[in-house]
């Protein structure tokens, strides 16, 4: 028994060596990331979880918060996940508003919304994700009514000079003449308003010489 005892005994006692190197680390951490040093700050805060084996929540959120800041999304989102099963109710809402943030970045709009729903929920003292929510509800209401009323006005059926029209911008854009396509469905809309019909195919072409367009800037 008494052998037992000195073996839990000695299990139990930190390295005071390892205390320093992880006191070293988180010091060296906060101050990369203060200063703006995200990818360095990043590197630290990877060691201390993986090599010193220190996975605090809050160690864990700034390594995540360090890849968001160095917009490495690749390693900030599982990172940030990992965080939502947190028992903290603060640190899954950070998380979870961290994601809310990142999903907005990539459009990925209603996913946001959800994700700012659940921080207000883990804490409801998180001022930043309720005005996020609130703020992205607004759009996603507005875009709503906007689809709404463009459905409602958007003809159920293109005239026959409209079919025509749009078998002619397609054979333009077979040839990738994009801009003369949109002008031809721009003069169309002005004669046939049934033209509309066609107006995603429209608003397609305004991205696609949008994106021509900064590319040869």
């Amino acid at each position: 028994m008494k052998f037992i005892l000195v073996s839990i005994l000695a299990f139990l006692i930190i390295d005071p060596t390892k205390i320093a190197k992880i006191n070293s680390a988180k010091k060296e951490a906060r101050e990369a990331y203060m200063k703006g040093e995200y990818k360095k700050a990043a590197a630290v805060y990877a060691y201390l979880a993986d090599s010193l084996e220190v996975r605090e929540d809050e160690v864990m959120l700034n390594l995540a918060h360090s890849h968001f800041q160095n917009k490495d999304t690749a390693n900030a989102i599982p990172a940030y996940q990992s965080l939502t099963a947190s028992a903290q109710g603060h640190i899954r809402s950070k998380a979870q508003q961290q994601l809310g943030i990142l999903n907005h970045q990539q459009g990925k709009l209603k996913e946001a919304l959800g994700h700012f729903k659940e921080a207000i929920k883990a804490d409801n003292s998180n001022v930043d994700a309720k005005y996020n929510y609130e703020l992205l509800k607004k759009k996603l209401d507005e875009q709503k009514k906007k689809e709404e009323e463009k459905n409602r006005n958007k003809p159920k059926e293109p005239s026959a000079y409209a079919k025509k029209l749009k078998q002619q911008a397609d054979d333009l854009v077979a040839r990738f003449k994009f801009s003369e396509a949109e002008n031809l469905m721009n003069e169309g809309v002005k004669r046939d308003q049934s033209v509309l019909y066609y107006d995603d195919f429209i608003n397609r072409l305004k991205e696609v010489i949008t994106i021509d367009k900064s590319k040869s800037q």
